[in-house]
């Protein structure tokens, strides 16, 4: 089984730094947004990681399961 793929998106730049130690693949800064790109373990890794924004008091925009592999390819 495949793992899902999690995109979260937040307002304002978030440095990759602040998710460290998180299942995190890519952290990347929008205008005036932040991307994250997450294939969590498992609920709780992704529940784990929205806590850890709410704690640094960053908003929530959207988190949405991808349907896709839209990792970055090299």
């Amino acid at each position: 089984m495949n793992p899902r793929t999690y995109e979260v998106r937040v307002s304002g730049v978030i440095p990759p730094e602040l998710v460290e130690g998180l299942d995190v693949a890519e952290v990347c800064a929008e205008p005036v947004r932040t991307v994250i790109r997450t294939a969590p373990s498992d609920q709780a890794a992704l529940l784990g990681l929205l806590e850890r924004l709410r704690a640094l008091g960053v908003e929530l925009l959207e988190v949405r399961q991808l349907l896709e592999d839209t990792s970055p390819t090299p």
